[in-house]
């Protein structure tokens, strides 16, 4: 049974034709999850600590900018650095753990795996980060939003929103309850993932 990352299975939903068989492809022969092949770990990982760890200056992110050898990190990571203070604004946040756990339908896995759980000025958020030059569609907002919710509310309470950001662009996004819309497209991409995964 393949487990894949969300990441993968929202960009496998909104292609059309050959080149969700080259998602397939690409996903199945990657293999499990390689940290040094993760581009934005390391502004992720620090986005965690600096919540988990009830931190307050937003200078702290600077620190990874001396860090980077790669190229184009040191080309990407300064805007959404940059995005990421800019959300943070003054806000008054406190972390709390967000719950993962896996969407599974078809014979297919999916981590759902959001990397923030934020108490925004007394609201609780439930985020998922999102690093991707490519714009966020509106295409891929409900995809997003369906799983999460279909995965982890059960898990939540019932005043808990959740919602993807947009990193570089500073853009926080809450769904409605779309689960009902979207689940009978989830569900057929699903068996149409494993379908192709079992052909190839």
């Amino acid at each position: 049974m393949p487990k894949i990352s969300m990441t993968d299975f929202v960009d496998f939903v909104v292609k059309a034709g050959s080149p969700k068989m080259t998602k397939v492809r690409q996903v199945r022969d990657r293999g499990g999850y390689n940290p040094a092949h993760d581009f934005w770990r390391l502004f992720r990982n620090d986005i965690v600590e600096f919540h988990q760890n009830g931190f307050r200056d937003k200078k702290r992110f600077d620190r990874l900018l001396g860090k980077l050898t790669d190229h184009k990190k040191q080309k990407r990571y300064p805007e959404a650095i940059k995005g990421y203070k800019k959300f943070l604004g003054r806000k008054n946040i406190e972390w709390f753990t967000p719950p993962k756990e896996l969407w599974s339908h078809s014979g297919l896995d999916v981590r759902v795996n959001p990397e923030l759980g934020l108490v925004i000025n007394g609201d609780r958020f439930i985020i998922k980060l999102y690093f991707k030059d490519e714009k966020l569609t509106k295409y891929k907002v409900p995809v997003i939003g369906a799983l999460m919710i279909s995965a982890l509310a059960s898990e939540c309470d019932d005043s808990d929103k959740f919602a993807i950001l947009d990193v570089s662009n500073s853009k926080l996004i809450t769904f409605e309850d779309q689960v009902a819309d979207v689940m009978p497209l989830l569900a057929g991409e699903a068996y149409s993932f494993i379908s192709i995964w079992d052909a190839l």
